[in-house]
Parts: C-alpha cells; sequence; structure tokens
C-alpha cells in the first residue's frame, strides 16, 4: 500500500513536469521572455538556457514518471522546487515578473497560488522519498528520458525558429486565427468600425520599441485612401495615459484602451501584433514584423 502510494506521488508530479515542459516547447518564447525579465543571465545566454531549461525539466518528468534513480532525481527535483518558489517570491515581489512562468499562460495563477502548488509538489516528493522502495533502473528508463530531453530541446528550438522566421506560432491558440469573425465584445463599441471595410487592428504597449518602430508607417498608411484604415490597442489603466500616447506621437488613427485581461484572452504574446480585417472578417495576423511585401508595397506608394 505505501509502495504504491510512494509511486502514485512522484508520478504525478512527474505529470506536471512534463505538461509544463510541454507547454513551454510549443510556445518558448513566453517563457524566454520571463528568463529575460529576471536580469540574471547575460543578455548572449538567455535564449539557450531557457531552452535547456524546458529540456531539463520535460526530462525530470518523464523520470518521475518511470521512477528512473529515484534517490537521485526526487532530491533534485526537490531542490528544483524549492529554487524555483524563492526565485518566483523574489521576482514577483520586487515587480520584475507579475507571475512565476511555471505552466507558461496555459494556467493562469497568482504568485500565492503557485508557491502553494510547490509546497503540494514538494510534499508529494517528500512521501516518494520516504516510503519508495524502487526496483533497478534499466536501460531503455534511461533512454527514455535522455529521448524526451533530445527531444522536447529540438521541439523547442525547432518552434523558436518557426516564430522568429514566420512571424507565427507553429501551433496558435488564439482565437485571432484567420477566416474567424471579430467579435464584437471583444472591444464593446469600439468594435464596430472593424465590422465593415478594410482594417489594420494593431496591439501595441507604449513601452514597446517595435510599436513605436511602427507608428510613423501607421500614420502614413491612414492618410492614404486606397490602403486600410488603421486603428490601435493599448493594454493600460486609464483613458488618460492612452490619450497621452496619442498625444505623444501625433497618431491619426484611434486607439482603444483595455485592460491586460483581453490581451490575455487573445493571447496575445507579443506586441506589436496585427491583425488585418475584411468587414469583420480576420484574414492575416502578424506577429512582431510587418510581412516583407507589404512593406515594400508602402514603399512603391511612398515613392510615387
Amino acid at each position: 500500500m505505501l509502495l504504491n502510494l510512494a509511486f502514485t506521488t512522484s508520478f504525478l508530479v512527474g505529470i506536471v513536469f512534463l505538461l509544463t515542459g510541454i507547454a513551454k516547447v510549443i510556445e518558448p518564447w513566453k517563457f524566454i521572455r520571463h528568463i529575460a525579465q529576471l536580469g540574471l543571465l547575460n543578455q548572449a545566454l538567455i535564449v539557450s538556457t531557457s531552452i535547456a531549461f524546458i529540456a531539463i525539466e520535460s526530462a525530470l518528468g518523464m523520470a518521475l514518471i518511470l521512477g528512473v534513480f529515484p534517490k537521485v532525481i526526487i532530491p533534485l527535483s526537490i531542490l528544483l522546487l524549492v529554487g524555483l518558489s524563492i526565485l518566483t517570491y523574489w521576482s514577483t515581489s520586487t515587480g520584475k515578473t507579475e507571475d512565476c512562468a511555471c505552466y507558461n499562460g496555459w494556467l493562469e495563477i497568482s504568485p500565492s497560488q503557485s508557491l502553494i502548488l510547490n509546497f503540494i509538489y514538494i510534499s508529494l516528493l517528500v512521501v516518494a522519498e520516504f516510503l519508495g522502495k524502487y526496483q533497478v533502473t534499466v536501460l531503455w528508463q534511461w533512454v527514455a528520458v535522455l529521448i524526451t530531453f533530445i527531444t522536447s530541446f529540438a521541439l523547442a528550438a525547432g518552434s523558436l525558429e518557426y516564430m522568429q522566421n514566420s512571424s507565427r506560432p507553429y501551433i496558435d491558440f488564439s482565437p485571432l486565427q484567420k477566416n474567424k469573425i471579430w467579435q464584437l465584445e471583444w472591444l464593446g463599441e469600439d468594435s464596430k468600425s472593424l465590422m465593415s471595410g478594410s482594417v489594420i487592428l494593431v496591439f501595441m504597449s507604449p513601452q514597446c520599441p517595435q510599436c513605436k518602430n511602427w507608428l510613423k508607417v501607421l500614420k502614413f498608411l491612414q492618410r492614404q485612401d486606397d490602403l486600410p484604415n488603421v486603428a490601435g490597442v493599448v493594454a493600460l489603466s486609464n483613458l488618460d495615459e492612452g490619450q497621452d500616447f496619442v498625444d505623444n506621437y501625433a497618431l491619426n488613427f484611434p486607439v482603444a484602451v483595455v485592460e491586460q485581461e483581453l490581451y490575455k484572452k487573445l493571447r496575445i504574446e507579443a506586441v506589436p501584433t496585427a491583425v488585418v480585417l475584411e468587414d469583420g472578417v480576420i484574414q492575416d495576423k502578424w506577429i512582431g514584423s510587418m510581412p516583407v511585401w507589404f512593406v515594400d508595397k508602402i514603399r512603391q506608394i511612398n515613392q510615387r
């Protein structure tokens, strides 16, 4: 009975590790951004370290599930959870980050809830450590863990490269999908102007350098009768901040001020993000950069 309990507790924590690793494999840029916000690593090491951590997390999960070398893996997992808990408390209490990034945005929890969950995981592993009596680890189990590490590393790196090259995730969970209809409730009254004609709607942040680079192009677009209209969205705490943003950059297009929750709901993970609408239907989505063909078109019009 006790042996079954020890196996179950280790197995459950392993499942959590593996699932959180998979979440980071699918969208590694979110975890990389979180690591960058901590400010603990040299800029050149952030990407490689983040990808390596994702692979290690996934491999640890598989090791716990299979019961690989438990006398080392379980204490190591406990130490990792303790270290991550300390890091979460420090980063969120100092304002460097808003959350732990443990679940990569798939599970929205507060820092306090994250610490409580970590305590539960640690408790489960302590039970497994003191009650478990495991069989000798065999070769195929080591191979499974190694394959998990290599696969996770390769997939995370590939997912990041695809995002960088195509300006879109390989697997997109956002409701802002091509051929989907824009939902009126997303922007309330401001949505009505998006339901007819051609509109480029840009999600921005006043703190985003790339967004500021876009503004000159967007203002140019708004002045052209034969090009789509432009509208902007910023997540700010009040309307006055939004008006300051408009005034500071002399914007000639409307900008809606929303709460950060809308960005999370629409899975706006990076800014600027633009959606191209035609009569309220999403035709395309750009993340981080405008497509080359569109930039070339702007240049040709500007040179007339």
